[in-house]
């Protein structure tokens, strides 16, 4: 947890991949395991498929969803076919600019999703994607 300029602790804001629900923690530190609406472990996950059928492509939640949402069909993987997990962070450039830029200046991910007005999560997802070996500050 981090304080505001009134001296008020502030709470990272987490948002579901999985059922889109969004809340703050109560927990000081680390992220959460689940999330409390949908209880899903992939909340911050994203995977990217494609359909071997109809070649349509898009990110799920799933690693292995049960149909194509373009054709509907349930064979739309190839037998070899892994899913690829989509980098965290989706946010545009001009965002994550500032984003590294505090951090670099020794600002924590709390701090900086507080100046910059975004979540938590999208902030910790670009320090992981930019440092994937180091223990982000939060």
């Amino acid at each position: 947890m981090d304080e505001n300029s009134l001296g008020r602790r502030v709470r990272p804001t987490y948002s579901c991949s999985v059922c889109e629900a969004t809340w703050t923690s109560k927990k000081k530190t680390g992220l959460p395991q689940r999330c409390p609406r949908c209880k899903s472990k992939l909340w911050n996950k994203s995977f990217k498929h494609t359909c071997s059928k109809c070649n349509y492509s898009w990110v799920s939640a799933s690693p292995s969803p049960e149909r194509c949402p373009g054709c509907q069909t349930k064979k739309w993987r190839k037998a070899d076919a892994e899913p690829t997990q989509v980098p965290h962070s989706v946010l545009p450039k001009e965002v994550k600019i500032p984003i590294l830029l505090r951090y670099d200046a020794g600002n924590g991910c709390v701090k900086i999703a507080r100046d910059l007005n975004i979540t938590f999560s999208e902030v910790y997802d670009v320090i992981i994607d930019t440092y994937p070996d180091a223990s982000p500050r939060l």
